[in-house]
Order: C-alpha cells, then sequence, then structure tokens
C-alpha cells in the first residue's frame, strides 16, 4: 500500500475484514506487516475451494470473478495475488499468535531444478523441523515453480538461536537449495521480508 496511507487504508482494511468468515469459505487468515517497511503486508488465506474465493471476489470487490485483473482496481496502492496449493510434507507446526518473528520468502525456482529443490527440501525440513516454531510452503498452482514461505517463531532472539546451519541462514538452507555457502542456487528469484503479525482489530494500528 502506499506510503503515508498506512492509516487510512488499515481502516479500510478493517471494515471489510469482518466480511471474511467461515460462511463464506474462509478456513485460514492472516496478515503479516513488514518491520522494515510497515506499508508492506503479507496475507494469507486458506479457502474450502477456489469457487469459495472467487464467489467472495466478486461479492467484496463488485467487480470481475478473476481477481488476477480486478485487483487493479482493488488498489489504491500495488497489490498483487497467488492462487496456491500448499506443499503438505513441508508444513511443521500450527500457527500461533505467540509466533510474533515471521519471515515471509517469496520466490521463483529455476525451471529445470524444480522437482529437485522439492525433493531437497522435503530432506531438509526433516533435518531442522525442531528448530521451526511454524512453517508453511505454498506453490503457484498455475505455475508451481514460484512460491510464498512462512516461518514463524517467537521472538528475533529465539530465530538467531537457531538460525545457523552448516553455514547456512535457515532460511536459506530450507528454501534456496544452495548445496554450500558458495555454491549455486536453484532459485532464479527470491525476495524476503522480516515481519510480525499484523491484527486489524487490535486498538494498535
Amino acid at each position: 500500500m502506499p506510503e503515508g496511507k498506512l492509516k487510512e487504508n488499515l481502516a479500510m482494511m478493517r471494515t471489510s475484514e469482518k466480511k471474511f468468515t467461515p460462511g463464506i469459505g474462509v478456513l485460514f487468515r492472516r496478515f503479516f506487516q513488514c518491520t522494515i517497511q510497515p506499508h508492506i503486508i503479507w496475507a494469507v488465506t486458506e479457502w474450502n475451494t477456489e469457487k469459495h474465493h472467487n464467489d467472495a471476489a466478486q461479492s467484496l470487490m463488485k467487480t470481475r470473478r478473476d481477481d488476477r485483473i480486478a485487483s487493479i482496481l482493488f488498489g489504491p496502492g500495488p497489490y498483487f495475488e497467488i492462487f496456491c496449493n500448499e506443499a503438505l510434507r513441508l508444513r511443521v507446526g500450527e500457527y500461533s499468535d505467540k509466533w510474533r518473528f515471521v519471515i515471509v520468502a517469496h520466490g521463483l525456482v529455476n525451471a529445470r531444478a524444480g522437482a529437485k529443490l522439492l525433493r531437497l527440501q522435503r530432506d531438509r525440513v526433516l533435518i531442522v523441523a525442531d528448530r521451526i516454531d511454524w512453517l508453511r510452503l505454498y506453490h503457484n498452482r498455475y505455475h508451481p515453480d514460484e512460491f510464498v514461505a512462512f516461518l514463524g517463531f517467537r521472538d528475533e532472539k529465539t530465530f538467531h538461536a537457531v538460525c545457523d546451519v552448516e553455514g547456512f541462514r535457515l532460511e536459506e538452507y530450507l528454501l534456496t537449495g544452495l548445496r554450500n555457502p558458495l555454491g549455486m542456487s536453484y532459485l532464479a528469484g527470491y525476495n524476503q521480508f522480516i515481519c510480525s503479525p499484523l491484527s486489524l482489530f487490535s486498538k494498535k494500528p
């Protein structure tokens, strides 16, 4: 969302958020606000089906069903949305409001390395699962080489206590597929955001 409009836009989000209920097919929904650039906000929403999402988008946004197009009007700031499937074998823990330090990663896998990276991620999640409070990894259902990952920890101190793995940072070890600290990545692109949970219904914006 645009810088300088954070308070105004959060107020708008609070109003619309009351409509995202299990009655329209919402299973889980949480927001994460970047600590360095607070106007960057990530959301993860799990729906019963994609149809539930499309019905809600048409109803809430009052525009065409394909909100990959409708998002252009959803503004006023930059906005994008990815339809994803969860990599169920890579999930760790359950979400809790206790996780105050959240890493959000958005990446694009080298098209020739997708299957190899997925196998490597599965192996490495098994190795470091006891270091992570919460992990969810989602792949774009229409372009599986794109992913979004959420890693949650109790606080920053907890993360730094476990973040070194064989010379890698924890998220680097899990997500990039690097074979050694100077090796090549299996990723074509990668962005990472350090976030904290955002409650739209708390008194503090």
